[in-house]
């Protein structure tokens, strides 16, 4: 099982062909630490049905903005990984 994240999204990939998406909002603390609260966590899926527009889709269901620059991170670590 590998973790693939950036700072709101991670990818669950559980080495069979099958991941998970899911989706935080990170917040920064003054205190030199930054916490992930976890907004979902979607059903499984085939890691080659996780494209962009899959979690394009997604993310614009639970934030109305989002830079969408982390999504191309996200999908280019997905692609590295495999």
């Amino acid at each position: 099982m590998k973790y693939i994240q950036t700072d709101n999204l991670t990818i669950i990939d559980y080495g069979d062909g099958g991941a998970k998406l899911q989706i935080y909002n990170k917040t920064k603390s003054s205190y030199g630490w930054s916490p992930r609260n976890l907004i979902v966590s979607l059903f499984g899926k085939p890691l080659k049905e996780i494209t962009y527009n899959y979690v394009q889709q997604e993310v614009d269901k639970v934030y109305s903005t989002f830079n969408y620059d982390e999504i191309h991170k996200l999908i280019n670590k997905i692609n590295e990984t495999n």
